[in-house]
């Protein structure tokens, strides 16, 4: 295979770290417990002024959308919580949000329901 011109293997593991990397830090999704029993969101805009993407999970994918003034969150898994900054008070009409001080709140996100969170980056 390797001593033929064009005998090599272009499929290598490291080649999907990109794709793992995104949804872990840019959409902030990631398991607080085994199976994505519970998880955290935690989006970090990184200068971009939208992004958009889902994280499979055993039980479905987490799906998000996040823009400079709204962020939209569907879980299939688990209960999950959104964590996010903003520098005027967010509203949600599916859920209660809670704040931390700070400009840092909380939504709690349960298994099968989308959230729309209205807030100022």
């Amino acid at each position: 295979m390797y001593g033929r011109e064009f005998g090599k293997s272009l499929c290598h593991a490291w080649g999907a770290s990109p794709i793992y990397l995104l949804g872990k830090y840019y959409l902030g999704v990631k398991p607080t417990s085994a199976g994505y029993a519970t998880y955290e969101i935690q989006p970090v805009l990184g200068g971009l002024q939208w992004m958009q993407g889902a994280v499979p999970t055993p039980a479905g994918n987490i799906e998000l959308y996040c823009s400079t003034k709204e962020i939209k969150v569907k879980g299939a898994a688990g209960k999950g919580t959104l964590k996010f900054k903003s520098k005027a008070e967010p509203v949600c009409k599916e859920g209660t949000i809670e704040a931390k001080g700070n400009g840092e709140y909380n939504l709690a996100i349960e298994k099968g329901k989308t959230y729309t969170v209205n807030y100022t980056n």
